[in-house]
This record gives C-alpha cells, sequence and structure tokens, in this order.
C-alpha cells in the first residue's frame, strides 16, 4: 500500500520522504527525465540563478539536508513554500498525492513571457507539481499521465490563472513537473485519469481561490490592479470635480465604490469571462471576424459595446450608462492615454466599470 512516510517543512524547504524507491519522471530542477527517486525537495530560492548554477546550487543543497544525491529530486521555487497545498486522493486501491507550490510573477502568453506586476525581476516564480500514484506505471504509463498533468494544469491556468493583455497564459516560463509511482514487479500503463483530474483541481483551484481581490482583478484584466483602476477613475474625476469639494475626499469615495462594486461577485465573473470575448478576437476564431478586423476596432464588432452596457447599468441604471457613453467619448477624442493602450474588449470593460462607478459617486452629491 502507497505511504508518504514523512513530509515536513525544514527552513525554506519541503522534504518529502517516499520510504522506498519510486521511478520519476520529472522535469524539475534536478535530476531530469527519469530517474529512481526517494526524496524530493521544495526549495525556495532566495536569489535568481543562472542555467549554468543550477546544478551545483541543487547538489550542494541536497548535501546540506543529508539526503541521497543520488536519489534526491528538487523543485526550485521564489514562492513561500511554507504556503505547499498538499492533496489527497484515493480510488479503489489506488492513492494519488499531490504536492503543489504555486508563484506567479512572470506567465507564459501565448505570444510572449510578461510580468503581471509590471516589474522586471528575475525571480523564479513557478508552479511546481509533484505527484505520487501507489499504483507501479511503466515509462510510458508515467509518461501519460506527465501528459495529463500538463493539459489539466494548462487548462486550469486558462480559465481561471492570470491572463496575459490579449491571451490567456499557460502558466509560468519556468514551470516544472514531477509524476513518480513505486517500484514493483507489476507495472501497469494508465486507468488513473478521473482521480489525477479530482486532485488537480482541488490543488490548483483550491490555492488560486485564496487570492487577493487584487490579485483577481489583474488576473481576470490582463495585469491592470485596483490601484490603475482608481487613477483611471480619478483622471477622469479632475475632468469634471465636485464644486467646493476637496479632490482628496472625493478620490476617497471613488476609491470606496470601486471596492466594494469589485466585491460583487457578479461583476467579477463578468470580467473574467467577457475577457475570453478578446482572446477569440485576438486569436481570430470568431467566425466572420479576421484579426485585422479585431485590430482596427471594426465598426463591425459591438459586442465590446454590449458587455460595456450591460456592466454600466447593473453598476448604477441609466446613469451609469449615461456615464458609460461621458467616458467613450472622452477616450475617443484621445484625453485618456491609459484607456487608449487597452484593447477593444479591455478597454469597453474598464470605461463600462469606471464611468458607472463615478455616477455613483456623483448621484450622492446631487443629492445634496
Amino acid at each position: 500500500m502507497f505511504v508518504l512516510l514523512k513530509h515536513y517543512l525544514s527552513g525554506d524547504n519541503l522534504i518529502i520522504e517516499l520510504g522506498s524507491d519510486y521511478q520519476a519522471l520529472s522535469t524539475a530542477a534536478y535530476p531530469k527525465t527519469y530517474d529512481v527517486i526517494r526524496y524530493v525537495v521544495f526549495n525556495k530560492v532566495s536569489k535568481y540563478l543562472r542555467l549554468d548554477e543550477i546544478e551545483s546550487y541543487c547538489t550542494e543543497l541536497i548535501r546540506s539536508l543529508g539526503l541521497d544525491l543520488s536519489k534526491t529530486s528538487v523543485f526550485l521555487t521564489a514562492a513561500e513554500v511554507s504556503k505547499y497545498t498538499h492533496v489527497v486522493k484515493e480510488f479503489g486501491s489506488v492513492r494519488v498525492e499531490v504536492f503543489m507550490t504555486l508563484g506567479i510573477d512572470w506567465i507564459s502568453c501565448l505570444d510572449s513571457v510578461v510580468n503581471i506586476y509590471g516589474v522586471e525581476d528575475k525571480k523564479l516564480s513557478t508552479i511546481n507539481i509533484a505527484i505520487f500514484v501507489s499504483k507501479p506505471l511503466d515509462n510510458v504509463g508515467l509518461l501519460n499521465l506527465f501528459r495529463l498533468v500538463s493539459e489539466v494544469k494548462g487548462s486550469l491556468m486558462t480559465l481561471i490563472g492570470p491572463t496575459c493583455i490579449t491571451t490567456p497564459s499557460i502558466g509560468t516560463p519556468s514551470d516544472a513537473t514531477l509524476v513518480a509511482s513505486p517500484l514493483g514487479n507489476e507495472r501497469y500503463s494508465v486507468g488513473l485519469d478521473e482521480v489525477i483530474k479530482s486532485a488537480l483541481i482541488d490543488a490548483i483551484v483550491g490555492r488560486l481561490r485564496e487570492i487577493s481581490l487584487d490579485d483577481y482583478v489583474r488576473y481576470a484584466l490582463g495585469g491592470i490592479s485596483v490601484d490603475e483602476l482608481y487613477k483611471i477613475s480619478m483622471e477622469i474625476y479632475n475632468k469634471c470635480r465636485v464644486p467646493n469639494k476637496e479632490v482628496s475626499e472625493v478620490g476617497s469615495e471613488i476609491l470606496d465604490e470601486l471596492q466594494n462594486i469589485l466585491k460583487d461577485p457578479n461583476v467579477l465573473a463578468l470580467l473574467r469571462s467577457t475577457r475570453f470575448i478578446e482572446f477569440m478576437l485576438a486569436l481570430g476564431i470568431v467566425r466572420g471576424l479576421s484579426i485585422s478586423d479585431y485590430l482596427k476596432d471594426s465598426p463591425g464588432i459591438i459586442v465590446d459595446e454590449l458587455v460595456g452596457k450591460a456592466l454600466a447599468e447593473y453598476v448604477n441604471g441609466f446613469k451609469g450608462l449615461l456615464s458609460y457613453y461621458w467616458v467613450e467619448r472622452l477616450k475617443e477624442s484621445g484625453e485618456l492615454k491609459n484607456l487608449l493602450r487597452l484593447p477593444p474588449i479591455t478597454d469597453d470593460l474598464v470605461t463600462a466599470l469606471v464611468g458607472a462607478i463615478l455616477s455613483r459617486v456623483y448621484d450622492k452629491y446631487s443629492r445634496v
């Protein structure tokens, strides 16, 4: 029967002791590909490592932990390993354990690699996943398991992970995966798909549900933060200030309204789901509309306005809609530089959101 004898934290390391030899297929930092292992280490790296430094760093780390150098696999990450995720699933006589650390800064877009926080640091932001199954697998079985993990992780990141400005992300550029099963006389191929998918969904979705509101908004809007939405709101407000009121006082109310509206799950769902329209148009997969039409923001594309109207009216009814149209005119006249840099669907989402929020603030003072 499959048993993980131990997994524990030691300094900046999560150490997993398997208790017996396992055959592993891995893209972890050390070692690569097929190896027999007995230990797995998730290590928080305090500095950026060059590719030619990784092997020596890992060997020194393994020795310092007193582990068997020939049977230890190492994951490297800038994430806090103490926040690791551990999921256990059982299916009949088969047991599956998933260990994951998640750190997302740099993301892999379909066309580039970007930092969602707009900084140029070189942290090893990674999604590291180790999966151990109690059923011995042959090399083909391990390879199929590795493929399944990659597919599920990529799908979930596309659905709920950070987005790029015009495409979804598929993970981070330094993601690593390890799949392993016990050595044994009888070896099997697959048959574990459902339990593996369930364990991965619990691990990844569970972890991403814990992110902050700011990260949720940033992930949904391709890196645009709550603070950036506030700055755009203030840029617009300064073109039509409330008389005899301090800008800082009204600004505080605008921020409160923004944060309250963004706590509404209906708004969050609309922001996230509408971005998939952006991706479909940017990739040219909507029948009847070319990538050229999208890039030119062709008059034939009105879905952005449909979404904008729906969001603005939901936030503040007809007044929200009028304010959305007002901000649209300011944008089209070139007065709002921050909105002009956004792609067609996203700029209407942001325009509708900030316009409707401003209308709620103006409403308060019109009743005074």
